[in-house]
Order: structure tokens, then sequence, then C-alpha cells
């Protein structure tokens, strides 16, 4: 066997399944600091500082803007929840790091979806 050949990581089917231990660890970690993060900054500065939010305007007379805003927020909350939890379902395989990010950003797109829904 020659030295090129020997260096050359090993591929089973399609994708490389080497071990990336740290992107399966690291992806999931700062999507869970970094939406949050940018959430927040997204919300002061889509601020248009009225003191009800737009989505309330429906049920304003019926003083049901907690129940609206907490069923928006539970739905965005689950969705993130489960996209969170599918990077970390996903093998640790170098081959599906693309995918574990893309995870991340749609995740973290749900979150920012959520302030920009609300405000």
């Amino acid at each position: 066997m020659s030295e090129a050949e020997s260096t050359e990581p090993q591929r089973h089917g399609r994708l490389d399944r080497h071990r990336d231990l740290a992107g399966y660890v690291l992806t999931p970690l700062y999507t869970l600091a970094a939406a949050p993060l940018v959430a927040c900054c997204t919300a002061l500065l889509a601020d248009d500082g009225q003191a009800y939010p737009s989505v309330c305007d429906p049920v304003r007379a019926v003083n049901g803007c907690e129940e609206r805003v907490l069923s928006i927020v539970a739905g965005h909350v689950l969705s993130f929840a489960a996209l969170w939890l599918l990077q970390l379902v996903l093998p640790w395989w170098r081959g599906l790091r693309m995918a574990r990010i893309l995870l991340a950003v749609i995740a973290s797109a749900v979150v920012v979806a959520l302030v920009l829904r609300i405000d």
C-alpha cells in the first residue's frame, strides 16, 4: 500500500464516517447559546415602541393577549426544541457536519421568527 492511500480518509458509501465529536457537541451548544442572543438583539432592533404587541389586536377586546402570545411562543419553542434535539440524534460522522449546521441555522431562524412575529 502506498503512502498516499494510507493518509486518505476511508469512506463507507457516500458519507465520511470518521468521528466528528467536536462538531457533534459544539454545534448544538452554539445553537443553544447563540440563537437566543441573536433573537434578543433582533427584538431590540425591531422594537416599534408600542406597549402592546400587534398580534394581540384581534383579541384585545376579550383580554386574551397573554394566551395568544403564549400559544405563539409554545409553537416556536417546540419547533426549536425538536430541531435542536434532531442535531443530537444525527450520528457524529464527519459527513453529516453540513446537515447539523443546517439544522442549527433553521433552529436559530425559528427563534428569530418568534421575535419578529410577536413584535
